[in-house]
C-alpha cells in the first residue's frame, strides 16, 4: 500500500476502482484490499486512511478531465447535452458531451460519451447555463495545459468543435442553444481576427492600435471626456475596443470564405429528447380529450380532496365552494394518480401495494406491479390506464375487500375517489381512449425509440419516424375503426405494425365499447390533441431548416443520443447517493461518476509518471484552495443579494404606487359627458386637449372612485380612441348611481308632515272658513 511512505500508482488506481467502480466506502477500503490480500496469501505493508482515499478519488476525477481533453485533440465533432433540476432548494445542472471521432478512411465514426459533473448554480437561467459551461471548458483546458497535455491555454477552440446541442424542449433550452451559437460564432470569429493579427507587420499593427485609440476616444465623448476619464477607465474602454476590432476583423476573413465553408465553420445543430415529445405530445392529448367533455355537456366525475370536498358540501354557493371546483379535476390521469398513491405509494412503507400483489396472487394465480404514477415516469399514467381497463373489475373488487377489512367498514377519502372513479362511465370512456392510445402509439414509438431492434441510434435521422407518426395519426383520426371497429388488428392500428404490447389491453377495451357511448368522440379528440403535440415538438425536422439542409457527413459530426436520459438518470443517480451518503460533498461523487462513466481506468493506467506526479500535485492544490465552500458561499451570497434586490424592488414599487394613488386622488374628472365631448373635438396639443395620458388618468379616477364596469387590467383599455368610449361609459355609470343615490326629500321639508305638537286639530279650525284663514 506504501512505498517510502507513499502510495504507489498502481495502489492508487486499484483504490479509485474499488471506490468508484466497485462503490466500496473510503473507510474500508484498505481494509478490504488486506482481508483478500491474506486470503491470497500476499503480505500488505502500510496503509491508506480515509483522507488519502478521499484524495485519490479525486485525482481519478481530473484524470477523467483529461481524458476528455485528450479525446478532443481528434475529434471531429461534440455535441452537448444538458438539463437542471433543484435539490433541496437549490439548482444543480448536469452536463454530457459526446467526442465524435474518426479512425480513418472508410471507417464508422466513434462515439465517446463522456459525463462532465453536476455543478451547483445560482439559478436556471439560459445565461447563467452558458456560464457554467464556458466556466467548465475553461477549467479542464486549463487543467490540460498545465498537465502539457495541450499546448495552448485557450478554451475558444473547444467551441469551433461543437456541433450539436440535445436536450428537452424548455423554452430556456432552446435560448440556451441559442446563446450557445452565437458564443460559438464569436470565439471563431475572435480566433480569426487574432491570427491575422499576429499575421500583420509593423506598420499594419500601428494602424490598428491608433484606429483602436481612435474609436474608444469617440465613444468616450471627444478627447476632453476621454482626458476626465482615469487611467484604469480608459485601460478597460481601449481593450474593449481592440477586442471589437479584433473581431470585425476575423468577420472580414470570414466573409472572404466561400458560402459551403462558411456553412461547414458555423454548423451546430439542436435536437430534442424524443422522450420528452411522447410525454408532451401526451399531455396535449389529455388537454384535448378534457375539452372534449365541455363540447357534449358531460364530464367524468370530479375527485375532491378532503378539503375541497368539505367547501362544496358545507359552503356551498360561496367563493371557497367555487375555488373548489375549479381547482379540482377527474378523469383518467386524476383516477391513475390517485391509484399509484394507493397502490404503489412513494413511501414504501405506506400504501396498498403488498395486499394487491397477494390478492391478485390468489385470484389469477399470478402477482402485478401497478405503475409508478406516484412518483415522476416516462408513461406511468398511460401504462396505469391500460392496467386499470384489465383488471377494472378486479381493482373494484380489490377495494371492497380493503373497505371490508377495516374496522370502520368504510374507505378513506382517496380510496372512496378511486372507487366512484372506477365506476364513472366518462371516466371508464378515458380511461379507454388513453390506453387505445399508449397502445397504438406510444409504445410503438418507444419501440423505435429504446427498443433492440431501433434502425438508427442518431436522433438527427429520425426525421422519417416523425413523419409517419403524423401520417399515422391522421389516418386514425379519419378512421377511428382502425382502433374501435371489431376488425381492429395490431397490423392496421399500431404505428409499427407490431403485436400489442399488452394484447388483454386491447381486448379489454373492446369489452366495454358498447357501453361507452362517447368513446369514439373521446378518443377522436385526444388523437388530434396529440397530433397538434407532435407537430409542435418535432420542429428541428421542418422541410427547410437547418438539419434538412445539412449534409450526412455533417449529421455524422453531430450525433446525438435520440433520448436525454444520461442527464435525466444522472440527477437521479445523484439524489439516491446523496441520501446513502448525506457527507460526501458533490466534488466527490463527480469525480467517482466521471471515473465510472467515462471508464477513465484504463486511461489512468496508460498516464506516465510525471502525469500521475500531476495529478497529486494539483488534487492538494484544489483541496487546499477551499473550492467547494466557496461555492456555497457564493450560492448563500446570491440568494442574500437576490433578497435585498427584491426589497428594493419592493420599496420602490410601493412608492410608485403611492404616487399613482396620489396622483389619482388629486386628480379633477371630468364628470359630464358634455364637458368630455368638448374636450374631444379639440385639435390635438389644443389647451384642454385630451391625451392618452390624461384618459389613462380619468379611468383610474372611475376604477378607483367609480361604479364598477372599467377592466381592471390596463392592457384591455387599447389605444385613445377605446379610451374615449371606457370613459364615456365611466361618466354615464357615475352620473346614473348619482341620481339613484340622491335622497328623498325629508318630510319636513316636503311639508306634509309637521311635528306632531304643532298639527292643526279640528278644534283649531272652529271660527275658521278654511286653514289658509287659520295660518293668516
Amino acid at each position: 500500500m506504501k512505498e517510502n511512505g507513499i502510495i504507489p500508482d498502481d495502489a492508487r488506481t486499484l483504490i479509485n476502482d474499488l471506490v468508484a467502480l466497485e462503490n466500496v466506502p473510503t473507510s474500508r477500503v484498505s481494509r478490504i484490499i488486506q482481508r483478500i490480500a491474506e486470503a491470497m496469501g500476499v503480505k500488505v505493508e502500510g496503509n491508506a486512511s480515509r483522507r488519502s482515499t478521499a484524495r485519490i478519488v479525486k485525482e481519478g476525477g481530473i484524470a477523467s478531465k483529461l481524458q476528455f481533453a485528450d479525446a478532443l485533440k481528434t475529434a471531429k465533432g461534440v455535441t452537448l447535452s444538458g438539463d437542471g433540476t433543484s435539490h433541496k432548494h437549490e439548482t444543480y445542472e448536469c452536463r454530457n458531451a459526446v467526442v465524435i471521432q474518426n479512425d480513418g478512411p472508410g471507417s464508422a465514426s466513434r462515439k465517446l460519451q463522456f459525463f462532465l459533473g453536476i455543478q451547483m448554480a445560482v439559478n436556471h437561467t439560459s445565461e447563467t447555463q452558458l456560464g457554467g459551461w464556458i466556466e467548465l471548458v475553461e477549467e479542464i483546458y486549463h487543467l490540460a495545459f498545465e498537465s502539457g497535455l495541450i499546448s495552448e491555454d485557450d478554451a475558444r477552440t473547444f467551441w469551433n468543435l461543437v456541433t450539436g446541442f440535445h436536450s428537452d424542449h424548455a423554452e430556456d433550452q432552446k435560448k440556451l442553444f441559442r446563446l450557445l451559437k452565437e458564443y460559438k460564432f464569436r470565439c471563431d470569429r475572435d480566433l480569426r481576427g487574432e491570427r491575422s493579427m499576429k499575421s500583420m507587420n509593423t506598420t499594419e499593427l500601428h494602424d490598428l492600435l491608433y484606429q483602436c485609440t481612435q474609436e474608444a476616444i469617440r465613444k468616450a465623448g471627444g478627447p476632453q471626456a476621454w482626458q476626465r476619464l482615469t487611467d484604469d477607465e480608459r485601460v478597460v474602454k481601449f481593450l474593449a475596443m481592440r477586442e471589437q476590432v479584433i473581431r470585425d476583423i476575423g468577420q472580414r476573413e470570414f466573409d472572404n470564405l466561400g458560402a459551403p465553408e462558411k456553412a461547414d465553420i458555423d454548423f451546430i445543430l439542436w435536437a430534442g429528447c424524443c422522450m420528452h415529445k411522447e410525454m408532451n405530445a401526451f399531455k396535449y392529448a389529455v388537454c384535448a380529450m378534457e375539452l372534449y367533455w365541455k363540447s357534449v355537456g358531460v364530464a367524468p366525475l370530479k375527485m375532491y380532496n378532503r378539503d375541497n370536498s368539505a367547501a362544496v358540501s358545507l359552503a356551498p354557493d360561496t367563493a371557497a365552494a367555487e375555488r373548489a371546483e375549479d381547482k379540482t379535476k377527474g378523469g383518467a390521469v386524476k383516477v391513475a394518480s390517485l391509484c399509484g398513491a394507493i397502490f404503489r405509494h412513494k413511501d414504501r412503507k405506506r400504501g396498498q401495494q403488498d395486499s394487491l400483489r397477494f390478492f391478485f396472487d390468489l385470484e389469477l394465480g399470478f402477482t402485478i406491479s401497478f405503475p409508478d404514477t406516484s412518483n415522476t415516469r416516462f408513461q406511468s399514467h398511460a401504462e396505469a390506464c391500460a392496467t386499470l381497463i384489465t383488471y377494472h373489475d378486479l381493482f373494484i373488487r380489490f377495494l371492497e375487500y380493503v373497505k371490508e377489512n377495516k374496522a370502520s367498514r368504510t374507505l378513506n377519502h382517496m380510496e372512496k375517489n378511486v372507487y366512484d372513479g372506477l365506476r364513472c362511465p366518462q371516466t371508464i370512456t378515458e380511461i379507454c381512449a388513453i390506453a387505445l392510445y399508449w397502445l397504438s402509439v406510444s409504445v410503438p414509438y418507444m419501440r423505435e425509440i429504446r427498443g433492440p431492434y431501433r434502425e438508427h441510434d442518431n436522433v438527427l435521422l429520425l426525421g422519417e419516424l416523425h413523419e409517419h407518426v403524423i401520417s399515422f395519426l391522421d389516418a386514425l383520426i379519419d378512421n377511428p375503426d382502425l382502433l374501435l371497429g371489431a376488425d381492429a388488428s395490431y397490423e392496421t392500428g399500431s404505428l409499427d405494425g407490431k403485436v400489442w404490447e399488452r394484447p388483454e389491453a386491447f381486448y379489454a377495451v373492446h369489452r366495454y365499447i358498447k357501453d361507452l357511448p362517447h368513446l369514439r368522440g373521446c378518443l377522436i379528440h385526444l388523437l388530434k390533441g396529440a397530433r397538434d403535440g407532435w407537430l409542435r415538438f418535432i420542429t428541428e425536422f421542418a422541410k427547410g431548416g437547418p438539419l434538412s439542409n445539412a449534409t450526412l457527413e455533417q449529421i455524422e459530426r453531430a450525433w446525438m443520443e435520440l433520448t436525454n436520459d444520461l442527464c435525466e438518470a444522472a440527477f437521479g443517480m445523484y439524489r439516491q447517493f446523496s441520501r446513502a451518503n448525506p457527507t460526501v460533498s458533490l466534488p466527490q461523487y463527480n469525480a467517482r461518476k466521471m471515473y465510472q462513466m467515462n471508464c477513465t481506468s484504463d486511461f489512468l493506467r496508460s498516464l506516465s509518471p510525471a502525469m500521475r506526479q500531476f495529478l497529486r500535485r494539483i488534487t492538494r492544490e484544489q483541496d487546499a484552495s477551499g473550492a467547494a465552500r466557496e461555492v456555497k458561499l457564493k450560492m448563500a451570497k446570491h440568494r442574500q443579494e437576490v433578497a435585498e434586490h427584491n426589497v428594493q424592488k419592493e420599496r420602490v414599487r410601493q412608492e410608485k404606487r403611492q404616487a399613482a394613488d396620489n396622483a389619482v386622488a388629486t386628480h379633477q374628472p371630468i364628470l359630464t359627458v358634455t364637458e368630455l365631448d368638448f374636450a374631444c373635438s379639440l385639435p390635438a396639443r389644443a389647451q384642454g386637449y385630451l391625451t392618452a395620458e390624461r384618459l389613462t388618468m380619468e379611468l383610474r379616477w372611475h376604477l378607483k372612485y367609480g361604479p364598477d364596469g372599467v377592466p381592471k387590467v390596463m392592457k384591455e383599455w387599447g389605444k385613445r380612441p377605446n379610451k374615449i368610449t371606457l370613459v364615456r361609459a365611466a361618466i354615464e355609470r357615475y352620473l346614473l348611481r348619482a341620481s339613484q343615490e340622491i335622497p328623498e326629500p325629508a318630510p319636513e321639508a316636503r311639508g306634509d308632515v309637521e311635528d306632531p305638537e304643532q298639527l292643526v286639530t279640528i278644534e283649531d279650525l272652529e271660527g275658521y272658513d278654511s286653514e289658509e284663514d287659520y295660518y293668516s
